[in-house]
């Protein structure tokens, strides 16, 4: 699930956030209206999950809103939408049930708040976090199947939360539920289960959709296939469970590296595809050798231990009148062009 899931990157949050509105009954009953209208007509996924974070800050004055929908095993909540800038470094790993104040709000399916976070021990400090909250909200989704996620909003600095903002989020909570649902499921279907990321099938429905808009719009689009050098022997000599591992960590590294606008998606084993639209054969070079690098520079942390790994990509653009087939099979040549040269390596298809 992907987060990413797909995650709105935003500017300077003062400017680019949604303006607070006042918050008298009609103004509130109003916003709500706005909220479900958009929910009720919207198509696409990506504005559905935004218009919920976008109400969440402009109703409660808030920094930024997150929304994070529960995975298909029902134990990590990933991050789905976000309005403002982030907490945590992208790709950083998901909240887990029970973990920090989210996961305390989910496992409790009560809503909460925290205006001294410091002195609050459902707050945890994590790994890649980039700025530290003030003050926060929390209010779970729920069906009668139980919680479905966590929409939160934070305050970096400025006056505390109060019980009217508390409110105002369950509303915006209860006025989205239902459409939320559909969309979990709908990214569940999506998603890989292990790493996370774009399945197979979300691609093969995306990529047409990009080269169409490329084709329209007269835009450079490049894509690049990632295989890991050698997997086979991670899960020969150390088991499956252990090459799990190692997936779902490059997975995460794969994340950090990447652009807010590229699609990240498992395409079967140990092989990702990368689609960048509006990129440049010479910018999606860059952009693989990031990843390479992300790869081979640090080491894997496992339950065997320290593993290295590494990849070779091939990288390719898109030709104008080219179909999306032609497109990833000149990919894979690539790709394999790099194994033989000698394999942790980015070859691009030229032509």
């Amino acid at each position: 699930m992907p987060t990413r899931s797909k995650q709105r990157r935003r500017g300077d949050p003062a400017t680019d956030a949604p303006p607070a509105v006042r918050r008298g009954l009609d103004q509130v009953a109003q916003a709500c209206l706005a909220l479900g209208e958009s929910l009720r007509k919207s198509r696409a996924l990506e504005s559905t999950l935004a218009a919920v974070t976008d109400t969440a800050v402009a109703l409660t004055r808030s920094f930024q809103a997150t929304l994070r929908l529960l995975d298909d095993s029902g134990k990590r909540l990933l991050t789905s939408a976000r309005s403002g800038p982030s907490v945590h470094r992208r790709g950083n790993t998901p909240f887990r049930l029970g973990e920090g104040f989210i996961g305390w709000v989910a496992v409790h399916q009560k809503p909460a708040m925290i205006n001294r976070v410091g002195r609050d021990p459902r707050f945890v400090h994590r790994p890649g976090q980039l700025w530290t909250p003030t003050a926060l909200l929390a209010a779970p989704l729920l069906t009668p199947r139980g919680c479905i996620g966590v929409l939160s909003v934070a305050r970096r600095g400025g006056a505390p939360f109060t019980n009217r903002d508390l409110a105002l989020l369950r509303l915006v909570v209860q006025v989205s539920e239902p459409y939320l649902e559909i969309a979990r499921l709908q990214r569940i279907n999506e998603s890989d289960p292990l790493t996370l990321l774009h399945n197979r099938r979300h691609l093969q429905e995306r990529l047409p959709e990009e080269i169409g808009r490329a084709a329209r719009r007269r835009r450079p689009l490049a894509a690049a296939l990632l295989d890991l050098d050698r997997f086979k022997r991670v899960n020969d000599g150390h088991g499956h469970e252990v090459g799990d591992e190692v997936l779902v960590e490059f997975a995460e590294r794969l994340r950090a590296s990447s652009r807010a606008t590229d699609v990240l998606a498992r395409w079967g084993g140990e092989e990702f595809v990368v689609l960048l639209p509006r990129t440049t054969l010479a910018q999606a070079s860059m952009v693989a050798e990031r990843m390479r690098r992300a790869v081979a520079d640090q080491p894997f942390q496992t339950s065997a231990g320290k593993l290295w790994v590494t990849l070779s990509a091939g990288v390719v653009a898109w030709r104008r009148g080219e179909g999306d087939a032609s497109l990833l099979r000149r990919a894979d040549q690539a790709m394999y062009a790099a194994k033989e040269a000698g394999r942790n390596r980015v070859e691009t298809a030229r032509g």
